[in-house]
């Protein structure tokens, strides 16, 4: 009876810190999360201007300020466009985390004039 009883319990205590083992990793990781998305500014901001060749700059038009995107991926069909975009800021880096990305309006849109080739018979 004794045998059973202190292997029941080793048995106990083996179980409770392995799980406490996990849960103690856990903790840093959301830990590194929560410090990653504390970087950036949690109010998105609107910015005009135009995306660099490699979509990994964007220079914005009032004072030609340029800014670093974390996530150039979102760019990929920008590239030397000219662009508005909604995003995240940091504080101290001129780094921008692109939420939105819109053709800006300033660009010219080709439309049919009734000069062109087409219409003319």
């Amino acid at each position: 009876m004794k045998r059973r009883f202190v292997f029941l319990l080793a048995f106990g205590i083996w179980l409770t810190l392995g799980a406490l083992a996990q849960d103690a990793a856990k903790p840093s990781m959301k830990q590194q999360e929560i410090t990653g998305t504390q970087r950036f500014s949690r109010k998105a901001i609107s910015f005009s201007g135009v995306v660099s060749d490699d979509g990994k700059f964007f220079v914005a038009d009032p004072n030609a300020e340029v800014w670093t995107v974390t996530n150039p991926e979102l760019l990929q069909s920008s590239h030397g466009r000219r662009v508005v975009l909604q995003a995240q800021t940091t504080a101290g880096a001129n780094e921008i985390r692109v939420l939105c990305v819109k053709p800006s309006e300033a660009e010219p849109r080709s439309m049919a004039r009734a000069g062109d080739a087409a219409f003319r018979r």
